[in-house]
Formats: C-alpha cells, structure tokens, sequence
C-alpha cells in the first residue's frame, strides 16, 4: 500500500487560503454579468473563491513589496495599483487607476464643500500614513469601492 503525502507547497496553499463568502462572491458577478440564463454551481464558486484568494495574496505581497523599498509599513493604493502593473494585469491597473482619480477629485470637491477647514487629500494622507484619524476614508477603501 503506497502512503499518501502531500506535497509540502500544497499544504502551504492550503494554509494560505481563505473563504471568502459565497453570497459577497455572487453580488460581484450578478453586479457585473448578466446571468439570466445561466447558473453557477457550488463546484465553480469554490474554485472561484481559490482563485480569488491567490489573487489577493498575489497581489498584496507585490504591494509588501514595494512598502519593503520604500521603508514603510502601510500598504496604499499605489503599492497596489503597483503591484497590477508590475504583475502585467494591465487592463484592471489601467480600470482602477481611472477609478481612484475620479474618487479622488469627489473626495476634494466633497471635502471643500464641507469647509471643515482640514482638506487632507489621498497623497497628504498617505504621508501622514493616515495614523491620525481612522475614521476618515482611506485611500484602500476607495479601491474596494472600485471593485463593487
């Protein structure tokens, strides 16, 4: 009887991966594809769910990286959208970076219209690495409004 190991870059996979909910998985596609006629099974939103694990992990240590040559310890949406261009996924680099420019100027136009007399831009906030007020939107939020 032959014994059954497992390779030890498989156990590490496995160990890295995470459920991301079926239900938030859906939404994303039912708000992008029209799915009328089709329906996907269980099978496929699992493997879908693998995939888009590898992807964020993919695409935050390209993000780790660019944090580790600058000295800091605070991922922003530069590091990402760095990260997609460094990793060739140029079609979400070129998505996304259009995206956070348009909320960037909301942001500003939002910002001036309140006149709260402190106008903290995206760029100042990540100078300041946004240690300050952790209530105000960061620069990761907008990009997880790019991706709804």
């Amino acid at each position: 009887m032959k014994e059954q190991t497992e390779n030890p870059d498989i156990n590490l996979l496995k160990d890295t991966m995470f459920d991301l909910p079926n239900s938030v998985i859906l939404k994303i596609i039912n708000n992008s594809i029209d799915l009328k006629n089709y329906k996907i099974k269980k099978e496929a939103l699992n493997t879908l769910n693998k995939c888009l694990s590898l992807f964020i992990l993919y695409i935050t240590d390209g993000a780790l990286e660019h944090c580790e040559s600058e000295k800091r310890f605070t991922i922003f949406v530069r590091d990402i959208l760095n990260s997609l261009n460094d990793s060739l996924f140029l079609d979400i680099y070129d998505q996304l970076k259009t995206y956070v420019a348009i909320q960037e100027e909301n942001n500003k136009k939002t910002t001036s219209n309140n006149n709260t007399g402190t106008n903290i831009t995206i760029k100042d906030a990540e100078g300041k690495q946004n240690n300050e007020n952790p209530n105000e939107n960061d620069d990761f939020d907008i990009l997880l409004q790019a991706l709804e």
